[in-house]
């Protein structure tokens, strides 16, 4: 009798919880989230949080104007999501490993090249580089590779993959920063370029292997909302809404986030105001870590809009008082969720659409949503600087927020015949 019981345990499955953390291959798995974790830190580190510096020394050095460098800024927006699509092109053809090397040396290439460009023309084709390099090796590629490896428990592998886009805030930038003050903006820059560059190649080169085969059927879908080819393969009205949520969402919060400090300082002073730039990148990793630890046992559409709901009520302290302590309350509001609303999306694909369909969705909602929070920043600056009051940029990013919470909760309908989403 004993011996039955030790068979049919033996033959029974691993809990589906623990599947992909302990089997088949739990070394090869932790190895590629490693992987991905510092492809994150990079991609965050010199393609997104540094965008900033490389616009305040090279105007401060009389390179070019600081408006030129934010065109520039923008133009790198816009490029990164129409790259995202010969990205994802060039990955099924060539591999996705191929494309993440050639991203990273395009990324540490194009940003150390910034102080040495002569006009306008070569600065808007380094930003255009690195457009492509943050298109292979930021969202959508780290969320295609742990789509690969990670299916019961996605939402965890994905949040503390994605937790390296809150570490480069206070990791790469800093460290850029002192690089840059020691050796000046060539040569500090082109330091931590090839550093990271560096560390990554030989994390790729080591831990970037294909997985094991595994079936595509996801396990803890939403019943009846797999759909089918026909309708996968164009922006029907779930993908469109979906697109319309996350890219209304990400363009307050990218406006916030570039125009942080102008928009507090007149309200609490330099200090205060750099302090509250801190306690919302801490709180974005601290929210990141809280989330993981059940953000696959959640209702996903909840999440967002609880995700949005909290920055807006962060926005809504900063509109109602001058108080420094309130003030950086807000921010830390608004903190706590920017980490958590770039993971989401993947949960929507994997919930919400047929499990071959997860790439397809994934790009579609990044690339549109990177070409919405372009205008992001020159947004928030415009209204900035015609109002002279932050206030209006401020209800511009509540606006969008509470739009983004509502459409969060509107679900598509039941399933028609043969499985189509009404």
């Amino acid at each position: 009798m004993a011996d039955g019981r030790a068979q049919a345990s033996a033959l029974s499955p691993m809990p589906a919880a623990l599947d992909e953390f302990r089997t088949p291959r739990p070394l090869a798995g932790w190895r590629v989230l490693l992987t991905t974790f510092c492809m994150a830190l990079a991609a965050w580190g010199l393609g997104f949080y540094s965008l900033s510096v490389y616009v305040q020394y090279l105007s401060a050095a009389g390179h070019f104007s600081a408006a030129l460098l934010s065109a520039a800024t923008t133009f790198h927006f816009l490029v990164g999501a129409a790259a995202l699509y010969a990205v994802e092109h060039a990955a099924t053809r060539f591999g996705r490993k191929r494309v993440v090397i050639a991203g990273v040396l395009l990324m540490a290439g194009c940003a150390s090249a910034l102080a040495y460009v002569p006009n306008a023309f070569w600065l808007f084709a380094a930003y255009a580089g690195m457009a492509f390099g943050w298109a292979a090796i930021s969202g959508t590629a780290i969320t295609q590779i742990i789509g690969q490896w990670f299916h019961h428990k996605r939402g965890l592998a994905l949040n503390v993959a994605l937790t390296g886009a809150s570490a480069a805030g206070f990791v790469v930038v800093p460290a850029l920063v002192a690089a840059i003050a020691r050796f000046g903006m060539g040569p500090g820059v082109a330091l931590m370029a090839a550093l990271l560059a560096l560390v990554l190649l030989a994390l790729i080169g080591l831990n970037l292997v294909e997985p094991d085969a595994r079936p595509m059927e996801v396990p803890g879908s939403v019943p009846g909302t797999g759909r089918p080819l026909d309708e996968a393969l164009r922006m029907d009205r779930h993908l469109l809404l979906l697109c319309a949520l996350f890219g209304i969402g990400w363009l307050a919060q990218v406006a916030f986030l570039a125009q942080q400090l102008p928009l507090l300082v007149p309200r609490v002073g330099a200090a205060h105001a750099t302090a509250a730039v801190a306690a919302t990148t801490a709180s974005s990793l601290l929210g990141r870590l809280v989330m993981a630890s059940f953000i696959d046992r959640i209702d996903h559409r909840r999440a967002t809009a609880a995700s949005f709901g909290l920055q807006a009520v962060g926005v809504v302290l900063m509109l109602a008082t001058d108080r420094p302590l309130w003030v950086i309350a807000g921010c830390c509001l608004v903190g706590v969720s920017v980490g958590n609303v770039i993971t989401l999306p993947a949960m929507f694909a994997q919930r919400e659409f047929a499990p071959q369909h997860y790439g397809r969705v994934v790009t579609r909602v990044w690339s549109v949503g990177q070409v919405m929070y372009a205008f992001g920043p020159i947004g928030a600056g415009l209204l900035l600087s015609a109002t002279a009051s932050s206030t209006w940029p401020l209800l511009a990013c509540l606006a969008c927020q509470l739009l983004a919470a509502v459409l969060s909760l509107v679900r598509p309908r039941a399933p028609g015949p043969g499985g189509a989403v009404a």
